[in-house]
């Protein structure tokens, strides 16, 4: 019986053996990282930031936004007046967005006082969006300003400040 026990104990001592030897069930990655390849892009189709063909904003486009920039900033810096005023301007000068972020600062709080120069663009990539500088006695502000275009509208629509950040995000 003994010889029976010393049999059995070897056989499942076995099997275990093997059993660890095995593969596994499941598809395991492969340790090793591997680089990944950027999927094949269709003919014609622009990289993330590429401008797109000729859809730039034109010199007089570009001049209307650095217009709607420093009408904007000059909105914003008119504090010295209760808020109603200073939002019935400058309200519709932003975008839905912007009006969202900006709507509940109390005017009294804004340092910047005057602009001090002219706003220049500081990048124009496409035909409805265009980043404008703006000096002011606290520093280069800088704006996003978009153009919403209707589909089917004659006109190209309004350029509107979508982002107005102080110098200190900026620099």
């Amino acid at each position: 019986m003994r010889i029976h026990l010393i049999t059995a104990t070897a056989a499942v001592a076995g099997v275990l053996l093997l059993a660890g030897c095995s593969a596994p069930d499941v598809d395991e990655p492969d340790p090793t990282p591997t680089a990944v390849q950027a999927p094949e892009r269709p003919e014609g189709f622009p990289i993330l930031g590429e401008p797109a063909g000729d859809d730039k904003a034109d010199f007089q486009s570009q001049q209307a936004a650095v217009q709607a920039a420093e009408a904007a900033m000059t909105a914003f810096v008119t504090h010295d007046r209760d808020y109603e005023a200073w939002w019935a301007e400058l309200s519709p000068l932003l975008t839905v967005e912007a009006q969202e972020a900006w709507a509940y600062t109390d005017p009294r709080m804004i340092t910047v006082t005057q602009l001090t120069g002219p706003a220049t663009i500081v990048d124009a990539p496409s035909s409805t969006l265009v980043v404008v500088d703006v000096p002011t006695d606290v520093g280069n502000w800088r704006l996003e300003l978009v153009r919403a275009v209707e589909v089917g509208a004659t006109s190209k629509g309004e350029w509107k400040a979508f982002t107005l950040m102080p110098p200190e995000t900026t620099e």
